[in-house]
């Protein structure tokens, strides 16, 4: 029966609970060179404004075998071949690094293939070079530290916090094609020494081997039967802590899958925006030639405003001369009224003188006609 997995990122999670509870121990079980000193920042700021995050960041001090200086280490898991993606989130890490502890760096990556299909190195100019520390925790060391413990264990020999911390190790790296195998085996070590395991490390041991399971196993009865085998052995204390992580980590995963949704929505409305910034800057373009129109026609309204005002001047200058010419006329016409008005009292007079010589002439005529009989 095929089994419906619970844990997104289980391989990436495993290696944080290793790292985030005994983050000492954890890089000097696995060979980070370096000393752990403390943890630091993990998010990345990226060049297009988004923000990322490295698996895990901390200052190591110089080992003085192959880091001779306090040093900022980012420290990947890795399942799958670095590829050019990788490299280039890889480069930005290294930024990041320097941005906040101004120190060297190193980028270390573990895992449990080797380093044959993966790229190694990031040339950003001739000078800056990113070359990779790589951690191979392929099947030949992760046999070797199975034995080592197993030795141990069944001897009943004393552990160190590195030889239990191994088992989370083994488990986490095992060769996929015997992962099963391999953490069947490292269940029945885990449950000869729980009882002797303080409550840290038997609860990472038991959350790392609980999602590693889930992630291994596809027979849903196999499963369940390891996992009870484990169950049964562990404290309800660490079960109950590990529930809780567990509640967490759910809430993570919806968490995620909201943001993944919430991103895809942004995405497609910064589509939409950058079709409506398109229009715009094409209405805008539109709208600079309709205005440098506009400008042109204004220059042009303005010259024959400047033409229009230079007429009406003239025109102006015209009309006074003009008024000035009918006021003269109008005196004129006053002059030739009394000059009118006189002639024709002169007329009057001249015809009242006329009718007098009529009748002077008359009675000169009567006169002559009567001397004239005589």
């Amino acid at each position: 029966m095929s089994r419906k997995r619970k844990y997104n990122k289980p391989f990436d999670l495993c290696h944080s609970i290793l790292f985030n509870d005994f983050p000492a121990e954890y890089t000097s079980t696995i060979g980070v060179p370096g000393k752990f000193v403390k943890k630091i920042n993990r998010r990345v700021h990226l060049k297009d404004g988004t923000t990322g995050e490295m698996d895990s960041a901390y200052i190591a001090d110089p080992d003085y075998e192959i880091l001779f200086e306090r040093a900022a280490v980012a420290l990947g898991h890795q399942t799958k071949p670095v590829g050019d993606s990788k490299l280039a989130m890889v480069g930005n890490y290294d930024i990041q690094l320097v941005v906040d502890e101004h120190l060297p760096t190193l980028m270390a990556f573990a895992s449990h293939l080797n380093d044959a299909g993966s790229k190694l190195e990031l040339v950003r100019t001739p000078s800056d070079i990113i070359k990779l520390y790589f951690l191979d925790l392929g099947e030949q060391n992760i046999s070797e530290r199975l034995s080592n413990v197993s030795k141990k264990i069944i001897n009943e020999d004393n552990l160190t916090t590195e030889d239990a911390l191994n088992l989370g190790v083994i488990v986490l790296y095992s060769p996929r094609n015997r992962a099963c195998e391999i953490t069947e085996e490292v269940v029945n070590l885990y449950l000869k020494i729980v009882n002797h395991l303080n409550m840290d490390m038997e609860y990472v041991l038991y959350s790392v081997i609980s999602i590693l399971l889930d992630a291994y196993y596809d027979d849903e009865n196999e499963y369940r039967r390891i996992k009870n085998m484990l169950d049964n052995k562990t404290s309800s204390d660490s079960k109950g802590r590990f529930a809780s992580h567990e509640c967490t980590i759910e809430s993570l995963k919806y968490a995620e899958e909201d943001l993944k949704f919430t991103m895809e929505k942004l995405d497609a409305a910064n589509v939409e925006l950058d079709v409506a910034n398109e229009k715009l800057d094409a209405a805008n373009v539109e709208l600079d030639v309709a205005n440098e129109k506009l400008d042109a026609a204004n220059v042009e309204l303005d010259v024959a405003n400047e033409k229009l005002d230079a007429a009406n001047v003239e025109l102006d200058s015209v009309n006074h001369e003009l008024d000035s010419v009918n006021h003269e006329l109008d005196s004129v016409n006053h002059e030739l009224d009394s000059v009118n008005h006189e002639l024709d009292v002169v007329n009057q007079e001249l015809a009242e003188a006329n009718k007098k010589i009529a009748i002077l002439e008359a009675e000169n005529a009567s006169l002559n006609g009567q001397l004239n009989g005589k």
